[in-house]
């Protein structure tokens, strides 16, 4: 199974701060800000909005 499905990210493992899924963060050796599993909902604001600006802009570019 890929990361990306029809214009979404893998968010099984949950978000992060900079609006990135956890797997996109953290693919090739990157970092986390939030633990593994935080949902989008759970963030603090600003990362939400990030985290949904994200999940539209890829779903605009599939």
């Amino acid at each position: 199974m890929s990361e990306h499905q029809h214009g979404h990210p893998d968010t099984s493992q949950g978000w992060c701060c900079d609006g990135k899924t956890y797997t996109e963060a953290t693919a090739g050796g990157g970092e986390c800000c939030q633990p593994r599993g935080t949902k989008l909902e759970d963030l603090p604001a600003e990362a939400q909005e990030l985290a949904r600006k994200h999940l539209s802009e890829v779903a605009v570019t599939e």
